[in-house]
């Protein structure tokens, strides 16, 4: 083929297909001629430890307070949103706008080379949005690159049939120098492939058809090939080449294949890891996406495609005839499954078996580093999708994970929102990388090509109903937008001074604050710290010599030697120190005791002075004051009128203290100070507290810009508790901003705004709920950043360890009353529960405030259980310790009654709430999360607990299927309650053994007789089921057991109830008292049959002879046996209870010597009292004995 038409056929344009991003400008020539704020250009060059201005933020600690909205409808408060290039050609835009019904079908694409085109069913509409030729320097930058007047050119082509429609990314425009017109070449989704030479003339073509039964889905440019990459869905790769015979273009293809071996091709890693896997051969690989990685000086061209289950890496060489599989590697993909499950869910053993459906979003490669979007829902957590962005880089046999970033970008994930939630994508530029999706678009930082960690990105809405993003690219590391609405806009960093900003070279977001002078070495600041963002510092410019001379009292003194340190006059300081150090410690010439904490309170004094110090060159603050005199050594103040930089400079001042502390040796001198009645407090750690409150401050200040009305209002009301009154032409935010050591109190009044909002409102609506989030946000934002600020600051102040457990921990933070912001956090708290989450239907913003809640109570806890591990060997430890627990169970209550389970299992996991723990998995029915509890917490012996708490819920019978897994567990349980050993034993199969252990249970239980009879009965049934014994004696024994508690369930209510005994639960009696409840005078309903049974009864008694002659002697008493008629003595005695009982005995076959006593018993019994005497008792009783006599003799006896 000629030279020429191998130019124009395969150029190596600036094309940016999906995954494709290669830079050519020089980065040097980014800030040529960017517009400084103020107007005119602003210099390119930027201090070495300034930090540019980062469009990420989370809100909390955002470093600006600038809207450029300039297009309707987008507003962003940190970026510049700018229309860019020409306006749209009429004809595109007739076809994004009146598209009607099928406006879901079009789709657009913008190119690296300038070239972007819009696809409309059949329809190809191409145009040139930005000259390449005539534009060297990034479009961002100069005047041409903004939208001009003029119209581009649209030329329109008609696609291949296709029956699944075109898109533009299996579209592909191109220009080579020196050729007049583009070229183009598009396939459709079924593989029909045509191409122009010249987009001038849609009827001058070549098509050609390749593999059918497959769906494409991109098209790659690889210019040092000649050709083109299609790929499928399923990843099939095909290469196009266009060819020129007899002066006509002709299309060729090739199916790139891999190995034909079962493991060809594929490196050993892949291999060990495809053998060991279920590779679900029952579903296809789904595409991802495909890049071009690299181009060599040889020819070669390697290409990575990512699919769902791995990554593949071709070469390609000699003109896309040779093609090579170096690996698939699995590896990755389950890497970042792994990932997810560790970082948003904290599963780190395997054996915890949490499923989670991985969705990879997008996939970039940028400068040989692959860039990877990835999504993960956990349905058992909760139902939102989690985001995280992945680099990779490619090695000889696999590719290596070297970063995962979540993502604080969550969405709600169900059936209705999958697509949002699944159409987030992503471009790469050259400090940024920017997120998006068809209505929103997230800026995310890049420091090192790696996204900075877990952080929110401004939201930029496109809020224009039928407006939404169609493509993105970056041209000339411009971040370009296709907008359906406004066409091609710009989103770029608003411009900012380098000097506004702290020196943070090694910093990469906004969340951090520490010089790099201020580490853990505390050694002399770096100059770049005192010259690069310091500028406003007045501290810079104060005279040590004048201070030192001026200031004879102790706090000037170590003042001017904290200027010495500055000037690195390291003499001074150690004379000054040590002269200091002596004048403190030494005795007082005028007989003064000595103040053991004045070293602390010169320092204390300094440290808040530096805090309060009012800005110097503020004209407003010397009319209030009328006296600058008194600012004129203030080591704290600023030169800059912004609050924010004001505060900046007030942390960069203080840290620079704290450096001086350490290095001059005054820091190992510092005590502690009483702090309130009880407590001593040390010094370092009130310093930590200042330190605090100004970070908090900056990040109150920065959230303005996001609800400036709700933090305003709070500082107003903040300033009125605090009974000031601004001066002059100052404002109650000068004020707030200055008396920083009582910024807590600004949390109380947040509190006491939505409690006024509240009172207000009729009824709770969303509004409320919507504002009570709002002040949580505030809350817990500020909040955030000063628990990262200590964390990350946490060896400036930490004690040492001789000290250590001398002195108690409780930060401000975690302080009660107008000290602290705890009392506040648990009205929050309760707010938040009560207005918000049970008033509230909308499911994203109850899932966010029971968030917050969640949040909320974690900041309560940490202090309080910070504190408390502080105070660990004092008396009143135990005390505390009980405190912490009633409020953690409390708190963590209120999340398992409105079955949020997941955040309160985090909760109790982190404060071993063990009973909340086993509630939860109660309630859920998780007993796999509860053997997870039992081993992770093996060392707290969990399963005990569980066990116990399951006794305490009278749910015995639980135990032993819940922890049958555990028999070391249930081992422990039997030797402290060797009354449920048996259930261990039916559970082994020992039934036998079971039977005699549930039978003396029985015998033993004298408490309840319904359990007895549980037990007889589950003893008989365990004896039936051990076949290989014989238990008759056993069987017989248990029988007559449950024949005595049968005649105890056969008693009267009314009987019970006379003798005061429970009715419903009765206890164990015992057959005596069986007996005396049946023949007692009381039992009035008494017949035969109740003595008959109390007759019965005598074989369980012990003195059956005196216990029968009883029962007789109350049947004898129920009667009259002396006031009858003689003349039908016969008829009478028939009726007495004493016959009947005979008569019954009778008939129920027992033998009257066996049970009816001698007559001469009652003749003499004490009992019946003069009874025996009378006669007539005498003649009935004897007439009855010889009338049952000849009753019941035997019918021989009668016959003789």
């Amino acid at each position: 083929m000629e030279r020429p038409l191998q130019k124009q056929l395969y150029a190596i344009s600036r094309e940016s297909s999906p995954g494709v991003r290669r830079y050519s400008m020089p980065a040097a020539s980014a800030d040529s001629t960017r517009k400084s704020f103020f107007g005119g250009n602003a210099s390119c060059a930027q201090l070495p430890g300034s930090l540019k201005k980062t469009a990420l933020t989370n809100s909390r600690l955002s470093l600006s307070v600038r809207s450029t909205q300039s297009i309707p409808g987008i507003r962003s408060d940190y970026n510049v949103v700018e229309s860019f290039g020409c306006p749209l050609p009429v004809v595109v835009n007739e076809a994004l706008t009146f598209a009607g019904s099928g406006a879901g079908t079009v789709t657009a694409k913008v190119t690296q080379n300038g070239w972007a085109w819009v696809v409309q069913g059949r329809r190809l509409l191409i145009w040139q949005y930005k000259d390449t030729a005539k534009s060297g320097s990034p479009p961002r930058l100069g005047k041409p690159g903004r939208r001009g007047g003029g119209l581009a050119q649209c030329r329109e082509l008609t696609l291949p049939y296709s029956d699944l429609g075109h898109k533009s990314d299996l579209v592909s425009v191109f220009q080579t120098e020196g050729q007049q017109m583009a070229s183009c070449i598009a396939v459709s989704a079924t593989g029909e492939v045509r191409y122009w030479s010249s987009i001038a003339h849609d009827g001058n073509s070549v098509d050609l058809s390749i593999l059918t039964g497959q769906e494409f889905v991109q098209l790659l440019n690889l210019p040092t090939q000649q050709g083109y990459l299609a790929v499928t869905t399923t990843c099939n790769l095909v290469f196009l080449r266009v060819g020129l015979t007899n002066g006509r273009f002709t299309l060729h293809h090739k199916t790139i294949k891999p190995a034909t071996s079962f493991l060809g091709g594929f490196s050993k890693k892949f291999a060990s890891i495809l053998i060991g896997m279920n590779t679900g051969g029952d579903k296809d690989q789904a595409l991802v996406g495909m890049c071009c990685e690299s181009n060599s000086e040889s020819g070669e061209t390697v290409v990575a495609v990512l699919s769902d289950r791995a990554i593949q890496r071709w070469s390609l060489s000699n003109k896309g005839n040779a093609e090579n599989l170096l690996y698939e590697d699995a590896e990755v993909v389950r890497r970042i499954r792994e990932e997810f499950k560790t970082k948003f869910w904290n599963v780190r053993l395997p054996a915890d078996n949490v499923e989670i459906d991985l969705h990879l979003l997008d996939f970039h490669l940028v400068k040989n580093k692959a860039y990877i979007l990835a999504g993960a829902v956990n349905a058992a957590h909760a139902p939102q999708m989690c985001y995280a962005l992945v680099t990779a880089s490619a090695h000889a046999e696999n590719m290596l994970l070297e970063s995962f970033t979540p993502l604080k970008i969550n969405k709600f994930f169900n059936a209705k929102t999958e697509e949002d939630c699944l159409s987030l994508r992503f471009v790469v530029g050259s400090s940024h990388i920017y997120l998006y999706s068809p209505k929103v678009v997230y800026p995310l930082h890049l420091s090192n090509s790696v996204p900075t960690a877990e952080l929110e990105a401004e939201k930029i809405e496109f809020h224009l109903h039928d407006d939404r993003i169609l493509s993105a690219a970056i041209c000339n590391q411009m971040p370009l937008f296709f907008s359906r609405t406004h066409g091609l806009i710009s989103i770029t960093p608003g411009d900012f001074d380098s000097t506004e900003m702290m020196n943070l070279s090694s910093c990469n977001t906004p969340d951090l604050f520490a010089p790099n002078s201020f580490n853990a070495s505390f050694g002399a600041p770096d100059q770049s710290a005192l010259t690069g963002s310091t500028n406003n510092l007045h501290l810079f410019e104060l005279d040590p010599d004048e201070m030192y001379n001026e200031l004879s009292d102790e706090v000037g003194q170590l003042k001017a030697a904290f200027l010495y340190h500055l000037k690195r006059n390291h003499n001074m300081v150690k004379t000054i120190v040590g002269e200091l150090l002596r004048s403190v410690t030494g005795a007082d010439p005028n007989g003064a005791p000595i103040d053991a904490y004045k070293l602390d309170r010169i320092v204390i004094t300094i440290a808040e002075d530096l805090a309060e110090d009012i800005p110097i060159s503020d004209p407003r603050w010397e009319e209030a004051l009328g006296d600058q005199e008194s600012n004129r050594h203030a080591i704290g103040s600023s030169r800059s009128m912004q609050i924010i930089n004001q505060l900046r400079d007030k942390i960069i001042a203080f840290q620079h203290f704290i450096t001086f502390l350490h290095s001059s040796g005054v820091w190992e001198k510092l005590n502690a100070i009483p702090c309130g009645s009880h407590l001593l407090k040390p010094t370092s750690f009130i310093l930590s507290d200042i330190s605090e409150k100004i970070v908090a401050a900056m990040a109150l200040r920065s959230l303005q810009t996001k609800l400036p009305k709700l933090i305003e209002e709070a500082i107003e009301a903040t300033v009125a508790l605090w009974d000031e009154k601004p001066q002059g032409s100052l404002t109650s935010q000068d004020l707030f901003y200055v008396k920083l050591s009582k910024l807590q109190n600004v949390f109380e009044a947040l509190a006491d705004i939505a409690d006024d909002r509240i009172a207000a409102q009729s009824q709770t609506t969303v509004s409320v709920a919507h504002f009570v989030n709002d002040i949580n946000s505030i809350v817990l934002d500020t909040l955030g950043q000063v628990l990262r600020h200590r964390e990350q600051q946490a060896s400036s102040f930490r004690l040492s360890n001789d000290k250590l457990s001398s002195y108690e921990n409780l930060p401000w933070t975690a302080m009660a009353g107008s000290a602290g912001v705890r009392d506040t956090l648990t009205r929050l708290i309760d707010i938040s529960v009560r207005y918000g989450g049970h008033c509230v239907s909308e499911t994203e913003l109850k899932q966010q405030l029971y968030q917050q809640i969640f949040e909320l109570v974690d900041l309560v806890l940490d202090g309080r259980r910070t504190y408390l591990e502080s105070v660990r060997d004092s008396e009143k430890f135990n005390v505390l310790q009980q405190q912490f627990e009633a409020q953690r169970r409390e708190l963590i209550s209120l999340l398992i009654k409105d079955r949020q389970y997941e955040y309160a299992a985090k909760l109790a996991e982190k404060y071993l709430d063990f009973q909340s723990l086993v509630l939860i998995c109660d309630e859920t029915q998780d007993k796999d999360r509860l053997d997870d509890y039992t081993r992770k917490y093996e060392e707290f012996d969990f399963s005990q607990f569980a066990i116990n708490w399951h006794l305490r819920q009278n749910r015995h019978g639980e135990i032993f299927e819940r922890f049958k897994g555990n028999q070391t567990a249930l081992a422990q349980f039997m030797r402290d309650h060797p009354s449920l050993g048996w259930i261990q034993l039916i559970f082994n199969g020992d039934f036998e053994r079971a039977a005699k252990v549930l039978y003396e249970l029985g015998q033993c239980e004298t408490e309840f007789v319904a359990r007895k009879k549980s037990m007889l009965s589950l003893a008989k049934l365990a004896a039936f089921a051990a076949a290989e014994s014989d238990l008759t004696a056993q069987v017989e024994k248990i029988n007559a057991d449950l024949t005595l508690v049968e005649y105890q369930s056969q008693l009267g209510h009314d009987v019970l109830l006379s003798f005061g005994f429970d009715s419903t639960e009765q206890k164990v009696l015992k057959a005596e008292e069986i007996i005396n409840l049946n023949i007692a005078e009381e039992n009035d309903t008494a017949t035969e049959v109740e003595f008959r049974k109390a007759l019965e009864i005598l074989s369980y008694v012990e003195q059956p002879y005196e216990m029968r002659h009883k029962i007789w002697c109350a049947a004898i008493k129920r009667d009259n046996w002396t006031d009858y008629d003689p003349n039908n003595a016969v008829d009478y005695m028939q009726k007495l209870l004493f016959f009947r009982i005979i008569e019954i005995s009778q008939l129920m076959g027992h033998e009257t010597e066996n049970f009816l006593p001698p007559m001469e018993d009652f003749l003499e019994s004490v009992e019946l009292g003069e009874l025996p005497q009378q006669k007539p008792f005498q003649y009935l009783l004897k007439l009855t004995y010889e009338y049952v006599a000849d009753m019941f003799r035997q019918p021989h006896d009668m016959e003789l």
